[in-house]
């Protein structure tokens, strides 16, 4: 059984200091044991208890607010937050990781492989904002401070062993055992992760200051411009104060009464949003990563390597590492950041009803990623072993035009321009009356492009700014027919400035309503939507990581269990919730409460095995399975079932 303790708790303390100072003071934690146990889903998949970890986590938050009115035309807001959060692994077993891979289905021994063995982040932040009135003016303007400090120490298990270039690791080994039929062993021991370096601080500085204006003008229009600035600085441990600076965020909006009588709305919006990056750059692209992605050996103890040049596995090249230094900088590279355009109209189209109408575009014209400037067969060819010999890095911003690595043009593979455009036009229905009220909508939208954003929602990688997606040219010919012996996909549908991205969810529709009679209350909440496009995912060849390439255009679908589909079914649950208060006494109310989740019981597929290949090349065989390759332990993917919750909630 998975043992864990958390102790949760929250405390506010509010001081008024007469009708116009008033001080908030909170605090909230949940610092978190599990016991020696499975702490990880996955560790169930292993033969014996050798997966089994102790866990400590979670952390403590201070916050202090200050609000003032200095003049009936004057506000002010202060604020000042302290977070700490920490987290550290202790596995029960310090041995290498292995994945038989030469048997069906997988046999999976030793310890749990790669762990935190001791991270710790602070983030302190100051905040300072004013409003004042005049004129038909509302001008507000504030002034934001940010510094964190991010600890890493990861660790995976086992012993350390000797690498091909004579360096003695730093770790132990995640290791794959795959088929060789080329050898007399049959097989090989590959090492899949394994690192020189293991502790990393990357401390981070954030400013950002504020300047809108919400302006009268006449009885009927209401222009609202405003402007944000943003920089940060981070270091890690090679490259220090890298700083991202020049990141200015123009916003405006209009608001029109054309009616004149405050019954239609006419309105839009455009805004610039720059995105924070996170320290995980800092601890691995400012800092060296100094990895394995590929290490063949011949024998179990990691002692005999595969001679480079010698056919086995699939390959002949036998040891390739990643990040040996920290990634080179673009100095002209700038933070990511989004546009959005919408506009739209709301009518009161009868009493206390109201219609509207909305168009959204949103595109991210500037992406931060790292990129490594040769093409992925260029570290398989002994002509260009010499100059592709471990993947090396270039912090940027991607596009089309940035070259190749001088000696693979040969290749003729080209970068592509990151692309991420959505397209929505919504529709929603508003009825409040005195006690009862309800809330449609549906909205048509589409999700086009190569880039997802931070998170990659296809094979779960969360490195924001470093993910894999551009860490090759993606716009590769030589790519499919090398590796089409062992059906790696084609990186071309990876840099498909089309694809259809998956977050797409063309069709959602959703409706709420609430109908309250005395001390009784009742609500209910209906939800439907297109299911995620399906993509077969095959391992990349390089990393040998799993879901990295597709194997056909996004979207095109996959052969299932339940038959071919393009996508998973159309989703829908249907949510009750009702409250009955007994009344108030004495200032006292208890109110009885319950809530039911997927009233019909709806079990739907929300997911599919998209993964072709498992890590390294063998054929997945549990793909097109309704379960997940991302979430530990492979959970199967169906609609929660239905659950009731009851409660009772107690004012005094």
């Amino acid at each position: 059984d998975r043992k864990r303790r958390t102790i949760s708790y929250a405390a506010k303390v509010t001081g008024q200091m007469g009708d116009n100072h008033r001080v908030d003071v909170s605090l909230f934690g949940d610092p978190s044991h599990g016991a020696n146990g499975p702490q990880r889903t996955q560790a169930l998949l292993g033969v014996d208890t050798a997966a089994f970890s102790t866990l400590d986590f979670g952390g403590h938050q201070q916050v202090v607010r200050y609000s003032g009115v200095v003049t009936n035309s004057w506000l002010i807001d202060a604020t000042w937050g302290r977070s700490l959060n920490k987290i550290k692994e202790l596995p029960s077993v310090d041995t290498w990781r292995i994945v038989n891979k030469t048997v069906t289905p997988n046999i999976i021994t030793g310890g749990i492989g790669s762990y935190e063995a001791g991270n710790r982040s602070l983030n302190k932040q100051y905040t300072i904002k004013s409003t004042n009135i005049f004129s038909g003016h509302q001008v507000k303007y504030g002034f934001e401070w940010n510094d964190a400090v991010y600890s890493q120490l990861n660790q995976i298990t086992g012993p350390t062993f000797k690498a091909a270039d004579g360096r003695q690791t730093a770790t132990g080994a995640r290791i794959d055992i795959v088929p060789a039929p080329e050898i007399a062993q049959g097989r090989v021991y590959r090492v899949t992760h394994a690192n020189f370096n293991t502790a990393r601080t990357t401390p981070q500085t954030y400013w950002d200051f504020f300047a809108q204006d919400s302006w009268q003008v006449g009885n009927k229009l209401t222009v609202n411009p405003g402007l944000r600035y943003e920089q940060e600085k981070m270091s890690g441990t090679i490259i220090q104060d890298w700083t991202l600076k020049n990141n200015w965020a123009p916003r405006i909006g209009v608001t029109y009464d054309a009616s004149g009588d405050g019954r239609t709305k006419v309105y839009a919006n455009y805004g610039r949003f720059y995105a924070r990056i996170p320290n995980d750059l800092a601890a691995r692209a400012l800092s060296a990563d100094d990895g394995f992605t590929r290490g063949d050996y011949f024998d179990a103890g990691l002692t005999q390597l595969v001679p480079e040049g010698v056919a086995a596995a699939g390959v002949t090249r036998h040891f390739i590492l990643a990040g040996v230094g920290a990634d080179t900088i673009d100095t002209k590279a700038k933070l990511t950041y989004t546009n959005e355009i919408l506009f739209g109209v709301d009518r009161e189209i009868a009493a206390n009803t109201t219609f509207g109408v909305r168009y959204v575009f949103r595109n991210m014209p500037q992406v931060l990623e790292d990129i490594a400037d040769c093409p992925m067969v260029a570290y398989e060819l002994p002509q260009t072993a010499n100059i592709c010999g471990s993947v090396e890095y270039i912090l940027t911003n991607p596009k089309a035009s940035i070259p190749v690595h001088p000696g693979t043009e040969f290749l003729g593979a080209h970068f592509d321009d990151p692309v991420h455009k959505y397209n929505s036009l919504e529709f929603t229905l508003n009825r409040r009356m005195t006690n009862w009220s309800a809330i449609a909508s549906y909205r048509w939208s589409r999700l086009r492009g190569n880039f997802e954003g931070f998170y990659r929602d296809d094979n779960g990688q969360s490195d924001p700014g470093i993910s894999s997606l551009y860490d090759f040219p993606t716009n590769d010919p030589s790519y499919a027919p090398f590796y089409a012996a062992s059906q790696s996909g084609d990186i071309r549908f990876l840099g498909d400035k089309n694809g259809i991205l998956p977050l797409d969810r063309p069709h959602q529709i959703k409706f709420y309503a609430n109908r309250t009679w005395g001390g009784f209350n009742v609500g209910t909440g209906v939800n439907l939507s297109s299911g995620k496009p399906l993509t077969g995912m095959a391992a990349n060849p390089n990393y040998g990581s799993n879901g990295e390439i597709p194997v056909t255009a996004r979207g095109a679908g996959i052969q299932t269990i339940d038959g071919f589909k393009k996508r998973t079914p159309f989703e829908s649950q249907v949510d009750l919730q009702a409250a009955y208060s007994l009344g108030a006494v004495g200032g006292r109310r208890a109110t009885l409460l319950a809530d039911i989740f997927n009233l019909f019981n709806e079990r739907r597929v929300l997911n599919y095995n998209q993964n072709t290949q498992l890590s390294n090349g063998p054929t997945d065989p549990d793909f097109g399975k309704p379960i997940s390759t991302i979430l530990g332990g492979n959970p199967p993917q169906f609609q929660v079932p239905i659950s009731v919750r009851v409660g009772v909630r107690y004012e005094f």
